[in-house]
């Protein structure tokens, strides 16, 4: 059975501002939704609702058929990368993945240098994470990703802010995890319909 993530007559208001109301949204394993609109118009918001940190004014979100409020088996299967990396700027690059590797119970300090390497930034292991780069730090979030298989991915403009080999390597990361039937929903500033993910991609406009 596929998974599932879909919302139904979603609003929210900020500030007395109504930023989108009666929206739905249904996502299933292998396809990555785009969600699409001007600066202020809920992106962030939705996302935020979507991994349950904020609560809709109106409308659901269900996953898998089940409502996602106090749902562990969804919070376990989703990864939520936002506008701030979590990164601890105290701890080294090896020290944060070995975080949140006991964090999912999925301790194994062999791999990871293994995902180190993978996202191209091995050289900086030993580095406290306020001493990356922008974009290493970005590529340090995602190697978060690897430290287990999460069925949703929810994605905050994750190519902003770094080079193009970096967002080709975020691109491929996104391919691969949309062909091993994973869920992705993201935002995004800049247009994607000519890449990797086009196969697999479809939009949700606010």
């Amino acid at each position: 059975m596929p998974n599932i993530i879909s919302a139904s007559n979603l609003s929210c208001i900020r500030s007395e501002r109504s930023l989108f109301s009666q929206l739905g949204l249904k996502a299933e394993s292998g396809q990555c939704v785009h969600v699409v609109g001007a600066n202020g118009s809920g992106k962030s918001s939705l996302l935020r609702i979507l991994c349950g940190l904020l609560t809709a004014d109106e409308g659901s979100v269900f996953w898998n058929d089940q409502p996602i409020t106090n749902n562990h088996s969804y919070l376990n299967e989703l990864a939520y990368i936002g506008h701030k990396d979590a990164l601890k700027n105290e701890l080294s690059a090896v020290e944060n993945l070995q975080f949140y590797q006991t964090c999912d119970a999925q301790f194994n300090e062999d791999l990871v240098d293994e995902y180190l390497a993978r996202l191209g930034i091995l050289e900086c292991a030993d580095l406290l994470a306020h001493q990356l780069s922008f974009g290493q730090r970005r590529r340090l979030a995602f190697a978060r990703l690897q430290i287990k298989h999460y069925p949703i991915w929810i994605l905050d403009e994750p190519f902003t802010g770094i080079d193009q080999p970096g967002r080709e390597l975020i691109e491929t990361l996104c391919l691969n995890h949309c062909q091993s039937d994973g869920i992705i929903i993201l935002t995004n500033h800049q247009t994607l319909q000519n890449t990797k993910l086009q196969p697999f991609l479809k939009e949700l406009v606010l």
